[in-house]
């Protein structure tokens, strides 16, 4: 195993790296983020990371480096506004799950028993959408966040192409 990671992206005009819709060139496309991803997937744990880009053309590296690090804190501040978000939903359903279970307990003492227990299965499944977002959605998040942070202290490199 090799203590670095080595991502390499192989282009032939420097406007391949940014969105067709960005005039300024400082939005990456989707489609370098997306496969700059899945080979992330391919990273041994503790391996460092180099993102090489060789293309035929000089490419801007300040301009790169500044896309790249606008990028990467948009989906930092993208992923606080999530966790912000579970955080405010998993409350809440946890909340509605106990009331709907403490009325159904009450009223399967006053009401017909069926009906107890429908309210009950309600707040039942409420709890288990705030189980569901701590289970599932919370990890999947923290997973994305040390994606992030590992970009963040990514090496970024730039060849060019020797015909």
């Amino acid at each position: 195993m090799t203590d670095t990671f080595e991502i390499r992206l192989r282009i032939h005009d420097e406007a391949e790296l940014y969105s067709p819709f960005d005039e300024e060139r400082s939005t990456i496309s989707d489609d370098a983020v997306d496969y700059i991803f899945r080979r992330y997937k391919e990273k041994e744990f503790g391996e460092k990371m180099r993102i090489r880009i060789i293309s035929d053309e000089d490419i801007d590296m300040d301009n790169l480096k500044n896309a790249f690090e606008k990028y990467l804190s948009v989906e930092r501040l993208q992923l606080k506004k999530e966790k912000k978000a579970n955080t405010v939903k998993q409350l809440w359903m946890f909340g509605v799950g106990v009331l709907f279970i403490a009325v159904g307990l009450y009223a399967a003492s006053v009401l017909p028993a069926l009906l107890g227990e429908i309210i009950s299965t309600i707040g039942a499944f409420a709890m288990w959408e705030a189980a569901s977002i701590w289970i599932v959605e919370n990890p999947r998040n923290r997973l994305k966040r040390k994606w992030v942070d590992s970009l963040m202290q990514t090496e970024l490199t730039v060849e060019k192409h020797r015909s």
